[in-house]
C-alpha cells in the first residue's frame, strides 16, 4: 500500500487515492520530456494571472513532478507541504491570497524556505476517469489577490491541460489496440460473431475495407454516429459514401497503407451533424486474411475537442500577441499628439549619437516649445491646450523629412533630431518652421514657437546634445520668442561640466 497522505485516513480515502496513483502511473504522464502543448498553457498562465510562476504539477506518491513549470527550476519537489496536495482534494480551485497566514501552509518549506511562496491558486486536473492527477497553479512570490477574470482563465486554460490529458491516455488506448488488433484478427476473423462482437462494444470506431476500397466491416459505433444500419454502408466504397473530396483523402491515404505496407498514424476529417467536421486521430494498416485476400482496417478516436481546444489555445495566443505588441506601441506612444514619446525618443538618440560618433556624420538636434503656453491654458483653458498640442503633434511631420525622428519631449515641448544635417541647415529649418507654425489654420492659428538648436561634436554624449539644445531654447525664450537660436555653450563646448551653468536648474519660461 502506497503511502496515503490524506488526513481522513478512512479505508474508503486509501483505496481511492491507491486507485488515482495507479491510473497516474499507467498514464505515461510522469517523468516524460517537456512538450509544447503544456508549456504553451503555462507561459498563458503567467501572462494572464500575472504571476512569475505557472506549474502543471502531478502528484504522485511523495513527490509533485512537474509536466510542465515556468518560473522555477526543478521538475519536481516533495510531496510533503505542497499546496497542490490539497487541491486534488478538491473539486473547486483553491485560492490562497497569503500562504503564510494560512495554517496549513505556514509552515510549508516552499514557504518558510525557498522559493519563499506567499499566495497559491490551482485548479484541479481530472483524467478521463475522473481521477485527479494535479492541478494547474499560478504561484506568486508575494501576498497578492486573484481577480474573478482570473481564476475563470484558470479554470479555462485547466481544461485545455485535462483535454491534452485525455488526448494522450486515449492515444495510449488505441496505441494497445493498435499492438493487439493484428494478432487477434487473424483468430477473431476466424469466429466472425466473435469478431463483431468483440469491435461492436469498442469505445472507438472501427472498419475493414477490401482492397478495391469497397466497406467490409464497420462497428456500431460508426453506424450510430452517422444513423445507418449495420449493413447499410457494406460493399460501398468511399465515393458511395463520402462528399467526393473527402472519398479522395481516404482513398489516396488507404492506397499508400495498402502499398507501403505498415501501419500509419494520421489525423483526418469527416461531415459533422451541424455542417462542422469531426476530427479523428486514426490508425490504418493491412492485413492478409486466411485465402490471401487483403485488406485495410481502420480504428480512429473522436479528437475534435482537443482540436478545438487547441484552436482556441492559438486564438488567445494570437490575441495575447496583438496585445504584448499594441502595448509596446502604447509604452513609446504620446497619447495625446500620437507623435513617439520620451522614452522612444531616448532610444533614437543613443542610436543616433552612437552612429554619429562611428561615422563622423553631421547629427543636429531641435528642441521646440510653444510660447506662452500657461496663457493659453489659463485663458482659453485646458481642453484647448490640448487641441493646440494635438494640431502641433499633427503639423511637425509635415515640415520634416521622413527619416528625421519626432517626438513629444514633455509638456509643450517637442523635439527633432535630425540626421546627416549640418548646423546651418538645422537652424534655416528651425527658422522656416518658426515662421510656418502661426499661419496654420484652427487651433494653432497665430501660435509662436521658440526653438534651440545643437549639433553634435566629437567626445559630446548624448545628454551633453539635449543640454545644449535646451541652453538654446533658453536663449530663443529669453531674446524674444518667437525665434530659433543657437546657445552659446554650443560654440565653447567643451564638457558636460560647463552645460551645468549653461540652463539654470529651474527655469519658468512660456
Amino acid at each position: 500500500m502506497p503511502k496515503i497522505l490524506d488526513p481522513d485516513g478512512t479505508l474508503a480515502a486509501q483505496l481511492l487515492e491507491s486507485a488515482r496513483l495507479a491510473a497516474l502511473h499507467t498514464s505515461g504522464l510522469l517523468d516524460t520530456d517537456p512538450e509544447e502543448s503544456f508549456d504553451d498553457i503555462t507561459r498563458l498562465v503567467t501572462r494572464l494571472c500575472e504571476v512569475p510562476i505557472a506549474l502543471v504539477s502531478l502528484v504522485d506518491t511523495d513527490r509533485q513532478w512537474f509536466k510542465s513549470v515556468q518560473g522555477l527550476a526543478c521538475r519536481q519537489t516533495a510531496r510533503e507541504g505542497a499546496m497542490c496536495t490539497y487541491t486534488i482534494r478538491q473539486t473547486v480551485p483553491l485560492v490562497v491570497p497569503d500562504l503564510t497566514a494560512d495554517e496549513r501552509f505556514a509552515l510549508s518549506p516552499f514557504v518558510v524556505g525557498k522559493p519563499h511562496l506567499r499566495a497559491y491558486a490551482g485548479v484541479p486536473l481530472r483524467d478521463l476517469n475522473g481521477f485527479c492527477f494535479g492541478a494547474l497553479c499560478a504561484v506568486d512570490l508575494v501576498p497578492r489577490s486573484f481577480s474573478g477574470e482570473q481564476i475563470e482563465t484558470l479554470r479555462m486554460l485547466a481544461k485545455q491541460v485535462e483535454a491534452q490529458i485525455a488526448l494522450r491516455q486515449r492515444m495510449q488506448q488505441v496505441q494497445q489496440l493498435v499492438e493487439n488488433t493484428e494478432a487477434l484478427t487473424k483468430d477473431l476473423l476466424s469466429s466472425n460473431d466473435r469478431f463483431c462482437a468483440f469491435m461492436d462494444h469498442s469505445p472507438i470506431v472501427a472498419f475493414i475495407k477490401d482492397a478495391e476500397g469497397r466497406m467490409r466491416f464497420y462497428n456500431r459505433r460508426l453506424a450510430a454516429l452517422y444513423g445507418v444500419t449495420s449493413k447499410e454502408w457494406l460493399n460501398r466504397t468511399d465515393h458511395e459514401i463520402w462528399p467526393a473530396h473527402l472519398a479522395d483523402e481516404y482513398r489516396a491515404t488507404d492506397l499508400a497503407v495498402l502499398t507501403g505496407n505498415h501501419a500509419v498514424e494520421l489525423e483526418e476529417r469527416s461531415p459533422g451533424a451541424h455542417g462542422d467536421y469531426i476530427y479523428w486521430k486514426s490508425y490504418k494498416f493491412p492485413f492478409t486474411d486466411a485465402h490471401g485476400e487483403r485488406f485495410l482496417a481502420g480504428i480512429a478516436i473522436d479528437v475534435t475537442r482537443e482540436r478545438l481546444y487547441e484552436e482556441e489555445l492559438e486564438r488567445k495566443k494570437e490575441e495575447l500577441t496583438a496585445a504584448t505588441i499594441e502595448l509596446g506601441k502604447l509604452s513609446i506612444t504620446d497619447t495625446l499628439t500620437g507623435l513617439p514619446n520620451r522614452r522612444c525618443f531616448d532610444q533614437w538618440l543613443e542610436q543616433c549619437a552612437s552612429y554619429a560618433a562611428r561615422s563622423r556624420r553631421p547629427l543636429s538636434l531641435i528642441m521646440l516649445d510653444v510660447d506662452h503656453f500657461k496663457q493659453i491654458n489659463d485663458t482659453k483653458g485646458h481642453l484647448y491646450g490640448d487641441e493646440v498640442l494635438r494640431e502641433f503633434g499633427m503639423v511637425l511631420p509635415r515640415l520634416f523629412r521622413s527619416a528625421d525622428h519626432i517626438c513629444r519631449y514633455g509638456g509643450e515641448e517637442f523635439a527633432v533630431l535630425l540626421p546627416d544635417t549640418t548646423p546651418e541647415n538645422a537652424l534655416m529649418l528651425a527658422t522656416r518652421i518658426c515662421n510656418a507654425i502661426p499661419r496654420q489654420e484652427g487651433a494653432l492659428h497665430g501660435v509662436t514657437i521658440s526653438i534651440g538648436v545643437a549639433t553634435w561634436q566629437v567626445g559630446m554624449t548624448s545628454s551633453a546634445l539635449v543640454a545644449v539644445a535646451d541652453a538654446g531654447l533658453y536663449e530663443a525664450k529669453r531674446n524674444g520668442r518667437n525665434q530659433a537660436a543657437f546657445s552659446s555653450v554650443q560654440r565653447s563646448f567643451t564638457s558636460e561640466e560647463a552645460l551645468r551653468f549653461a540652463v539654470p536648474p529651474t527655469r519658468c519660461i512660456q
